[in-house]
């Protein structure tokens, strides 16, 4: 396999299948299809990250059959090789707010499961000021710090438009306490990014789960709570996928579940406005067509309004999607 030339074929591609930090391409060879992934460049990091995807993946290999192998990996230029596996996406199957085939609800189940009884040991080493283990606290606060950074990073237009949007200071100050209260959990491998762009239906009957860039080793009840949010579930598989995770998951780690997924609903949540006010603002400044304008300030209206409820006593109002598109126009000529 020249890995090279693969290289060269998939970037020169017009059609891609593109996540916020990657592209991935399908590519013929001679012994079948494979999947070429190309870091994208100049996407702002708006996730933690803790390994290199590729030496996660060969650490993982023979613990997790449900992901892609990997086949080659290059760091100049940065890509990888994945297998290819053929099947529909998940969200191609079933998209959101459509309750989801029974394989793939077992699939997520066991999926889950197989995570959560990976021990430390098979795992890349982790960064000298991660977390230790157990701390659900420390791990609660690495996510809300960097979501405060996200707030302040950005160039004075984007402040304005937090501004305009009354997104906080600190997004996060009244999520602190609950933080603090958290119970002692001890940490899991997290995929950190289960949605329905992430899973493939394979034509073998088995659900594969693709794009491990975010996987992190902390609160296992952050998992759960961060694939809740993203999968637009029904009421009743919401339900049947938490009691699925109950029952996949060891006694140890449902300690504290039930206020666990609470908070980490709650940040996911503010996460959301303030990382979307951010991605929605530049798609609706970007738009020429007025609907789809104003489809993007409704999805940015919603997602203001459920972080406000974890904001504080005394949050303004958010603006309506009229008053978002006015905003936006300001604040991102």
């Amino acid at each position: 396999m020249d890995a090279i030339a693969l290289y060269e074929e998939a970037g020169a591609r017009e059609t891609v299948l593109s996540g916020f930090y990657n592209r991935n391409v399908r590519v013929e060879t001679g012994c079948g299809p494979v999947l070429v992934r190309i870091r994208g460049s100049g996407s702002e990091h708006m996730d933690l990250t803790l390994w290199p995807e590729a030496e996660l993946l060969e650490a993982i290999e023979r613990h997790v059959p449900s992901a892609p192998r990997l086949l080659h990996a290059s760091r100049d230029p940065e890509f990888q090789i994945h297998e290819y596996i053929p099947g529909p996406r998940v969200d191609e199957v079933a998209p959101d707010g459509e309750p989801l085939p029974d394989t793939v609800l077992k699939g997520i189940e066991g999926f889950f499961g197989t995570l959560l009884r990976i021990p430390a040991s098979a795992l890349p080493p982790m960064a000298g000021d991660w977390p230790a283990d157990g701390d659900t606290a420390g791990f609660a606060e690495l996510l809300m710090g960097l979501v405060r950074t996200i707030r302040h990073r950005g160039d004075e237009a984007t402040g304005r438009l937090y501004e305009a949007l009354a997104v906080p200071e600190d997004p996060c100050g009244a999520l602190g306490d609950r933080a603090r209260r958290l119970a002692e959990r001890p940490f899991r491998l997290l995929h950190a990014d289960i949605h329905r762009k992430n899973m493939i239906l394979a034509d073998d009957g088995h659900v594969a789960f693709l794009d491990w860039e975010l996987a992190l080793w902390g609160d296992p009840v952050y998992d759960l709570a961060d694939h809740l949010h993203k999968m637009s579930y029904t009421p009743a598989q919401r339900q049947a996928v938490t009691e699925g995770w109950d029952r996949s998951a060891p006694d140890e780690c449902r300690t504290g579940r039930r206020a666990g997924l609470d908070f980490y609903l709650a940040f996911e949540a503010v996460k959301s406005a303030v990382v979307d006010t951010v991605r929605w603002g530049r798609r609706i400044a970007g738009a020429d067509d007025a609907v789809e304008r104003e489809r993007l300030c409704l999805e940015l209206a919603g997602k203001l309004a459920a972080a406000r409820r974890h904001w504080g006593a005394g949050s303004p109002p958010v603006p309506g999607p009229r008053e978002i598109e006015a905003a936006v126009r300001r604040c991102l000529r």
